[in-house]
């Protein structure tokens, strides 16, 4: 029974080592940027979710706001997330959420992703990756009045519909409608 205990333990040693090995080059280049809850309540609330709507949400991390908000507005969730450690946390969670049937977390490249379905998109992404998409969101078929709420930083190329001010350091929200 032990050895069988020890190699079980191993396995999951080797595993978790290769998911961070594999996950780490992400991690350096975008970096882990946990959100204030205050603050992305604030932003879902801006989006006016509607039960059954579809929420997606770009570089969702470990799945916290994913999961949330498909709780709190019984909706349904779409998750991208590229660094392996946080997808498989993000799909943890959502596997342990009471709305499970309503999330579905995804180890995918955002810019490669359908977005047509989506009701409301959220991101709160680095400064590099908000520039590119503005011409992304304007190069893709998005469903006619899709909200796309972005925390903190202004997308390229599209003009907020409303902004609100969050934080002493600017990190305003930007509510944006195509």
């Amino acid at each position: 029974m032990l050895d069988l205990f020890l190699i079980i333990w191993i396995i999951l040693l080797v595993f978790g080592l290769i998911t961070f090995i594999y996950g780490f080059p992400a991690m350096i280049k975008v970096g882990p940027i946990p959100t204030s809850k205050k603050g992305t309540e604030k932003a879902v609330a801006l989006a006016d979710i509607k039960p059954g709507e579809n929420f997606y949400e770009l570089g969702c991390g470990e799945g916290r706001v994913l999961v949330k908000t498909v709780e709190k507005y019984d909706c349904f969730g779409v998750g991208y997330e590229l660094v392996i450690p946080y997808y498989l946390l993000a799909k943890l969670r959502a596997r342990l959420s009471k709305k499970s049937k309503n999330i579905n977390v995804r180890c995918q490249n955002f810019f490669k992703a359908d977005l047509r379905d989506a009701d409301v998109i959220f991101c709160f992404l680095t400064p590099g990756l908000m520039q590119k998409l503005g011409k992304y969101f304007q190069e893709q078929e998005l469903k006619k009045g899709v909200r796309i709420v972005s925390y903190a930083f202004k997308i390229r190329n599209l003009e907020p519909e409303r902004i609100i001010k969050h934080s002493k350091e600017n990190w305003n929200i930007y509510m944006y409608r195509l």
